[in-house]
């Protein structure tokens, strides 16, 4: 026989707990896939780039790669994730969209400059420069 501690009416109340007053809205499921698959996007192109013998742009990361290796990058990248949702959670729900949104934006960026980055030491594009 089961408790009234568990179950699935005990999961959602430990669920609605942990995100307090949150409701999941469909603009916060979008920026969250968005952030999930930029920043799969993210770790793929930097490992790219590191084994084509590219430089990491960020200096924390940088940092980390040169202090802890590949397990730095993981640790950083793993810390970006936790101060998201914690973030996330901390702010009201306006504040805590926007919060997703701006990281959503900054990550996908990053993509696109990793990806015309790598692209380019490739040799598969030719960035025009000054005239």
């Amino acid at each position: 026989m089961m408790s009234p501690d568990t179950g699935p009416s005990a999961d959602d109340d430990s669920w609605r707990a942990w995100f307090g007053s949150h409701a999941m809205s469909e603009a916060d499921v979008v920026l969250w896939t968005a952030v999930l698959v930029a920043t799969i996007g993210d770790i793929l192109l930097t490992l790219t780039g590191l084994t084509a013998g590219l430089q990491e742009g960020n200096v924390v990361v940088r940092a980390m790669l040169a202090e802890f290796g590949v397990a730095g990058f993981w640790l950083v990248k793993f810390g970006a994730m936790l101060w998201l949702v914690a973030g996330w959670r901390a702010l009201d729900e306006r504040k805590a969209t926007a919060f997703l949104a701006v990281f959503a934006v900054v990550t996908l960026a990053v993509v696109a400059h990793n990806s015309l980055v790598i692209l380019q030491h490739r040799g598969l594009l030719v960035l025009a420069g000054p005239f």
